[in-house]
């Protein structure tokens, strides 16, 4: 029946034009069933797989619980639709981020393989990425993360769904109390722990080297796979880690389950009683169980989400600043950057200000001595003060993040390799292929290197997703996928043809500059980081 029904599979697609190669890898047994691919629209030779389930739905009673393993099926399923994604508010489409009117469900715990390997001895090494969204939103679906041109370089790229918001990162005493670990919350990092347990299990099915596993993730994802790499639960699933614009919680994250008003579960506690929840026993429990995730996502956009990821004495047993600093984490090579014009895209509508909302900003952000950091900025202030503090965001927020992860990385004598992205983009809509101009410009780079902008060039897609591309953009993109394919490999992005790109040494602050010019420097914001270190840590 098998045999039939792939012989089957290859005449309707035959009929319908697709390029089908003897050498793909078609079919795959995994542990919970067997599922048949389709080639790679993006590139020849390669097998895509979608939708597979990592875990059971986590709906029911196993909401706010540790994923468990997939359903068994019976049969082949085509391998033909990437899963829904998970529940999250939808944003504006007049928004780069726009993702418009996703599928969303509870059972969204799925992801998507993209493999070029002949037969399931390849041996490839294997990259598995978490997207961003403030782990409020997004999916693993998008077309501007497909896998083929990745995969096409030699390996299998997984691209994963996890939990948000608060179904994802929801901390409280009662669930505290009924945990066998006496935690709660992170239960999107245990979605991303499953899906790296999954892949131990089946990958090699593909092609995959299961010793050879990559996690690389931007912005939240960023941040997580940071954690994921400081997290005891990920001990021999994670070989190497790359890691885009992480947020401050990578390296800076200090709320734990207990601690006062601003705790996980005071948080928690508080966000439940705006769902009219007020108890902590077995009825609060069912009650939170049989709330709506349309009631509990309209809750999260009015009242805030509870919590991100935090210190739960499980997933992450102390801060992730200590556990780099003690060197307790998976000591494994590690690739990590950020963008020149971060906050240019996250605020990209944001109002001109006043000089005086300027110092009120840096007083509020950094005490009374952040009006200090003004003489580093003074030229662009005169030109903009609302560039000023976009600008002083993202050397703090993100920028600095990078370095002081690898500072802890080198100090441990392990490897990091640390880029500055500082390419204008063109500006559309990142997730929304078939709608990519914003605002009829064809593609202006007014946003400059702004924050998710090297996405398309990490999955070398400026075929498949954007506008306004030139030639310099296509080999950069080149060279950054060349990159990221030769880390996965190897732990080491250089190869022969390539800039090179040496590890980072903290003595001498030099990064992989990613423009028109790949070359090697001094890091361009390395003073402005000085004197934001010096004030921030007085």
């Amino acid at each position: 029946m098998i045999i039939q029904f792939v012989l089957a599979l290859l005449s309707v697609l035959a009929v319908l034009g697709w390029q089908v190669s003897a050498a793909q890898i078609l079919q795959v047994d995994t542990v919970a069933g067997s599922y048949q691919s389709l080639p790679s629209p993006v590139a020849s030779n390669v097998s895509v797989f979608r939708g597979l389930a990592f875990a059971a739905p986590p709906v029911g009673d196993l909401r706010w619980k540790p994923p468990q393993p997939p359903l068994t099926f019976s049969g082949v399923q085509l391998a033909e639709r990437s899963g829904p994604a998970c529940w999250q508010a939808r944003n504006s489409d007049n928004s780069v981020y726009a993702r418009g009117n996703l599928d969303r469900s509870e059972d969204c715990l799925t992801l998507n393989v993209f493999t070029a390997a002949v037969d399931d001895s390849a041996g490839l090494p294997v990259m598995v990425w978490f997207h961003g969204g403030s782990n409020t939103a997004g999916h693993g679906g998008a077309q501007i993360f497909d896998g083929s041109n990745l995969a096409a370089r030699g390996a299998v790229v997984v691209t994963a769904n996890y939990r948000l918001g608060a179904l994802g990162f929801l901390a409280h005493p009662a669930l505290t109390a009924e945990s066998e670990q006496a935690a709660s919350g992170n239960y999107g990092l245990l979605d991303q722990v499953a899906a790296l347990q999954w892949v131990q299990k089946n990958i090699a099915r593909f092609g995959g080297d299961p010793t050879r596993v990559t996690i690389f993730g931007q912005s939240a994802g960023g941040e997580d796979v940071c954690l994921l790499m400081a997290s005891p639960l990920t001990t021999g699933l994670v070989h190497r880690v790359i890691g885009q614009s992480p947020s401050g919680g990578c390296v800076r994250l200090e709320r734990g389950l207990e601690g006062g008003a601003d705790s996980a579960h005071a948080r928690g506690v508080r966000f439940l009683e705006a769902l009219g929840i007020k108890d902590s026993g077995a009825a609060a429990l069912a009650a939170m169980r049989e709330l709506s995730p349309e009631e509990i996502t309209a809750t999260a956009s009015s009242e805030g989400n509870p919590n991100g990821p935090i210190i739960d004495g499980w997933v992450l047993p102390d801060a992730p600043a200590r556990l780099f600093a003690q060197g307790e984490n998976n000591r494994v090579p590690v690739m990590m950057g950020a963008l020149a014009e971060e906050y240019f895209g996250l605020q990209a509508g944001a109002a001109e200000i006043s000089e005086a909302d300027l110092d009120a900003f840096l007083t509020r952000t950094f005490g009374a001595g952040g009006l200090a950091l003004k003489t580093g900025y003074q030229r662009l202030i005169e030109r903009s003060p609302i560039f000023a503090q976009k600008t002083i965001a993202g050397d703090n927020g993100f920028i600095r993040t990078v370095r002081d992860w690898a500072r802890l990385i080198s100090a441990n004598h392990d490897t990091a390799y640390v880029y500055y992205f500082s390419r204008p983009v063109p500006v559309f809509r990142l997730y929304m292929p078939s709608m990519p101009d914003l605002s009829g410009d064809g593609g202006a780079r007014s946003l400059g290197a702004y924050h998710s902008g090297e996405l398309a060039y990490v999955f070398d897609n400026l075929n498949t997703v954007g506008i306004g591309w030139e030639s310099d953009d296509h080999l950069l993109s080149a060279t950054i996928a060349d990159y990221w394919f030769n880390f996965a490999q190897s732990g080491n992005p250089n190869a022969p043809g390539l800039p090179e790109w040496p590890a980072y040494d903290p003595a001498n602050d030099a990064v992989q500059v990613l423009d028109a010019q790949v070359r090697n420097a001094i890091h361009p914001r390395s003073a402005h980081m000085d004197r934001i270190e010096a004030i921030a840590t007085q």
